[in-house]
């Protein structure tokens, strides 16, 4: 049978066609179990869309948990629609056409990949899912939805197009929210900073940092100078620090807080741009942000947004 079932994959029998005599037998009494139950059999050429998002995700680097959603009714819930990063393909056909299911597909790391079947012509749609707001606030338009006839298109897709699109654009969300906070503070006027907030702005760049450090390790972009490569031995120092001082004592202590705190407000520009220069084309955008003689806002907290999924 193609098409969505309530039905796992795991669970899933294949009948085997070898012996016609029992392959005949069961047909007639998959028949019966239907008429009794007052539902239909149809047979197709279509795949099951479960083993579908499977060889999807079983194609992709590292290990992806697949999710397949049913939607008796043929809709959607807006609450999932509203996580579509992209506002192109995918989100049109889930939002004005029947949409019987669809996968997601999680790594575990926080990427979510929706997966669809467009209902008029048979193609798979794959789109990516907004980063969760409690880590990141992301804005811009998404990575481009995937359109395949196969599962193998789909995945060759994902990996050459998708992937590689979404993981730069949430690399410049952490870029540009980590220089947001350092224009805020740096603007304000002495005295003015609240200590919570100080203590919050902080915690994101401890929370951006490893990832800034991990993609310009491994950008080629630009070789870094002997100055530009000291300023991120420093901060991996702190880094590791941290991760000791976290992994000896559930509260961080004060020495460890107040040596972030100093690194960043005294070396926070310099890294982030030799992040810049190691990860960022004149292509993506400036090398540095246009000055600006007005005080800078606070940046907003990244804390949970209204959506849900």
């Amino acid at each position: 049978m193609a098409g969505f079932t309530r039905e796992h994959r795991d669970d899933a029998h294949r009948l085997s066609l070898d012996d016609h005599a029992s392959a005949r037998e069961a047909l007639t009494r998959l028949h019966q179990t239907a008429q009794d139950c007052q539902t239909k059999v149809i047979t197709s050429e279509r795949p099951y869309f479960g083993d579908i998002a499977h060889a999807v995700a079983e194609a992709l680097p590292g290990q992806w948990d697949v999710s397949i959603e049913h939607y008796p009714d043929g809709t959607i819930p807006v609450q999932l629609l509203d996580w579509v990063w992209e506002a192109g393909p995918l989100l049109s056909t889930l939002s004005k056409s029947r949409t019987p299911g669809a996968a997601i597909l999680r790594d575990g790391g926080g990427t979510e990949l929706l997966l669809a079947e467009r209902t008029w012509d048979g193609r798979y749609l794959t789109g990516i899912l907004l980063p969760s707001p409690d880590h990141l606030n992301v804005t811009g338009a998404g990575p481009r939805t995937v359109v395949a006839t196969t599962a193998r298109e789909a995945a060759a897709g994902v990996r050459s197009l998708l992937l590689p699109s979404f993981e730069q654009l949430v690399h410049l969300a952490r870029l540009r929210e980590a220089q947001e906070d350092l224009d805020w503070v740096h603007g304000a006027e002495p005295g003015t900073v609240d200590a919570v907030e100080l203590d919050a702005a902080v915690d994101r760049f401890l929370i951006h940092a490893p990832y800034l450090l991990a993609a310009t390790r491994r950008a080629a972009v630009k070789p870094l100078a002997a100055s530009e490569t000291a300023v991120l031995v420093r901060l991996e120092i702190l880094l590791a620090r941290a991760q000791a001082d976290a992994d000896a004592q559930a509260v961080p202590a004060q020495g460890g807080t107040d040596e972030a705190l100093a690194l960043w407000l005294e070396a926070g520009e310099d890294l982030l741009g030799v992040v810049r220069t190691a990860t960022v084309s004149p292509a993506e955008g400036p090398s540095r942000p246009a000055v600006t003689t007005a005080t800078p806002p606070k940046p907003p907290a990244a804390v949970a947004a209204a959506r849900t999924r």
